[in-house]
């Protein structure tokens, strides 16, 4: 069988900056460029909108 174990791997703030400067934090495309909105947040925020008026 393969082995299936979890490891956690605890890293300082100073590798975690590391990290963030060569690949960018969670939710970036780019490090220091965010992500661009979803197009379609504001569709389905209409949508719920709609929902709450007609009830």
């Amino acid at each position: 069988m393969s082995d299936n174990t979890v490891r956690d791997y605890v890293l300082s703030s100073e590798e975690l900056k590391e990290i963030w400067a060569k690949y960018g934090k969670p939710g970036e495309i780019a490090p220091g460029t965010k992500a661009a909105k979803k197009r379609n947040a504001r569709r389905s925020q209409d949508n719920a909108e709609s929902v709450d008026k007609s009830n």
